[in-house]
């Protein structure tokens, strides 16, 4: 019961006298070589012996990026490495010539399903983000009425032309023990769910006039004045 409770306290951001605060495990460092371009990102492109063909572009609807006098070279669902590796073989240098990084990430999404009316929820993807970090960026955990036991990623497994792949997230064990081992990295077109508490599936049966009242109520909104 006391772990439920500190679970809570940690989530919501509620401090609390007498309690002790569990550490939180360091933060994973974003994996971003494996970020896949998509369009519409925005690449900055350098080349050590060409800088007339420096340039920011864009990845354009057919997957291609437009990089002037060098051409056209198409990265649709490309690594950064991988995207490096063509366009050096485009302008036939070697790869450790050319530089590819995401300047603007803006093809990527992430769908949330959680206690709002079990609506999903579309998120600009940043980049590769602890499972836990983006929810609590998103405004996706909600106190009293997210399931914080039932907290699954669910990425699409296209590539490899199978079943999507389904990961347990345990809440408990990264925030109260400090092991991030199922606080997974959020990827591009990953589906996360966040179960619904009792309270949760009660509150969506009420008008959306009770709603603030009810939470009010229940102690998950302040007074009014």
């Amino acid at each position: 019961m006391k772990r439920c409770v500190l679970l809570l306290l940690l989530v919501s951001g509620v401090g609390c006298a007498g309690l002790p605060t569990p550490s939180l495990p360091p933060a994973t460092p974003p994996d971003v070589a494996a970020y896949r371009i998509g369009c519409p990102d925005v690449l900055e492109v350098g080349f050590a012996d060409r800088h007339e063909w420096d340039c920011l572009a864009a990845v354009d609807v057919d997957g291609c990026l437009p990089l002037g006098d060098a051409g056209l070279v198409l990265v649709q669902g490309l690594t950064t490495a991988e995207a490096r590796a063509a366009i050096a073989a485009q302008v036939k240098c070697p790869p450790s010539q050319v530089l590819v990084a995401v300047a603007v990430p803006r093809s990527g999404r992430v769908f949330i399903t959680g206690p709002d009316n079990k609506r999903i929820r579309a998120v600009a993807y940043t980049g590769p983000t602890p499972v836990l970090d983006f929810l609590q960026t998103a405004g996706a955990i909600q106190p009293m009425e997210s399931k914080l036991n039932d907290v699954y990623v669910v990425r699409p497994n296209v590539c490899a032309d199978g079943p999507p792949k389904i990961y347990h997230v345990n809440v408990e064990e990264v925030l109260l023990d400090g092991d991030p081992t199922t606080n997974v990295l959020v990827q591009s077109a990953d589906h996360v769910y966040v179960g619904e508490t009792r309270r949760a599936s009660f509150v969506r049966l009420l008008p959306p006039w009770a709603r603030p009242a009810y939470r009010q109520l229940v102690g998950l909104m302040p007074k009014w004045d």
